[in-house]
């Protein structure tokens, strides 16, 4: 009796996870995820090693189940579970399997060791860093200077970083990691906030972002930093502003009386290069609809003008710097067919740029520190660092 209720407990425990399975092996083989399933697409892009144990252990509590001489109905519930795992197990390979392909012709190698140990890359602003770069409209921008630890025998390169959110949310403290991995390899790294709605900051928040690229170079002897080497980098709406940083010209102004705001290089995490399209194509329209309506004050449609000047493709021409974009194939936020149609325009006017594309990368996908796009997007970023933005 004591035999028969372990093999129901454990058809039970491989049908839970039999249906647990099933969910991802929709998620993984379906390209355009719907909104309520979006947070397993974050599951697949973030842990979706894990899903192989997960769908193993069904599996076995299956086989257990399956034994000879059992009742009929929990040896059919124990062979569609175990079915279905072992299915599952089959399908959560195919992300692992598109990761370490993309990792072999991007010349990036893959750890076990770093995704199991992986950190969470998420932090708080420093206020033992922070400093005012400007004040505007009574409003107090601030940014945390991080330099490296060890001396320089001559003066840095510094990063400016910009944050995500939404153009609404965020500040800069986030992305910690991303700091330290910058500031060990010798880059001296500037996290910026800038003004967030509401109201509409279409105008306000690429002038800001010019305006800390401009402070820091006149900064530049207080901090032990080469202003004629100064790049900038950030991630989904801060992608897009540090996209605009490098890219717009004389028609966005800096917020703050600064003269130079040239930068070297520019690195993108999961940007929009094009506002309306992100309007048009993001697998969250409600979210992303909601995020670009308060930056700019209506719709595509209603202030198509705002969506043009506060877009980085509208400024692409032959001399912006070199650049590099890192998204997720998988992203419903920011619409990963924006950064191959920013890396076309590059490439018609003759300018370096470089697309990772993150096979399964959800957005946000580097706050996971371990992750195997993270993994990938720090070995192809030190690659492109070295090329065209050195440290020595």
């Amino acid at each position: 009796m004591g035999y028969m209720v372990i093999r129901w407990l454990c058809a039970a425990a491989a049908a839970v996870l039999a249906a647990v399975m099933a969910l991802f092996i929709y998620v993984i083989m379906v390209v355009r995820v719907p909104a309520p399933f979006v947070v397993l697409t974050h599951v697949v892009s973030d842990f979706g090693l894990y899903l192989v144990p997960v769908g193993l252990s069904g599996f076995v509590l299956a086989l257990i189940a399956f034994a000879p001489k059992g009742r009929v109905g929990v040896r059919r519930t124990a062979a569609v579970a175990g079915l279905v795992c072992l299915l599952g197990v089959l399908t959560a390979g195919l992300p692992l399997a598109a990761s370490w392909g993309t990792a072999i012709r991007n010349e990036a190698k893959l750890s076990f060791g770093d995704y199991v140990a992986g950190e969470r890359n998420v932090g708080a602003p420093v206020e033992a860093l922070s400093t005012v770069y400007n004040t505007v409209d009574g409003q107090d921008l601030l940014l945390d200077v991080k330099l490296p630890a060890a001396a320089a025998d001559r003066p840095r390169p510094a990063v400016v970083w910009v944050h995500g959110g939404g153009w609404a949310n965020g500040d800069r403290g986030e992305a910690p990691l991303w700091h330290k991995w910058l500031t060990d390899k010798g880059y001296a790294v500037f996290a910026i906030d800038y003004r967030t709605t509401p109201p509409p900051r279409w105008d306000q928040a690429p002038a800001d972002v010019k305006c800390a690229v401009g402070w820091v170079k006149q900064q530049a002897a207080k901090y032990g930093v080469d202003p004629a080497r100064v790049m900038i980098a950030g991630g989904s709406a801060g992608g897009n502003l540090a996209l605009m940083g490098a890219y717009a010209d004389d028609r966005v102004l800096p917020s703050c009386a600064v003269d130079d705001t040239a930068v070297k290089a520019v690195a993108a995490f999961y940007p929009m290069p094009d506002l309306a399209e992100a309007w048009r194509d993001s697998g969250l329209p409600g979210r992303m609809r909601t995020f670009l309506a308060d930056y700019t004050g209506g719709s595509p449609d209603q202030v198509p003008d705002r969506y043009k000047a506060a877009s980085p493709i509208t400024y692409i021409r032959p001399n912006v710097p070199p650049t590099l974009v890192m998204h997720g194939t998988r992203d419903h936020v920011a619409p990963y067919r924006g950064s191959v149609e920013l890396m076309e325009r590059l490439r018609r006017v003759g300018v370096e740029g470089q697309l990772l594309a993150v096979p399964y990368g959800e957005h946000i996908y580097d706050f996971t520190w371990g992750d195997w796009g993270t993994q990938m997007s720090k070995q192809v970023f030190g690659t492109f660092l070295a090329n065209h933005f050195p440290a020595n």
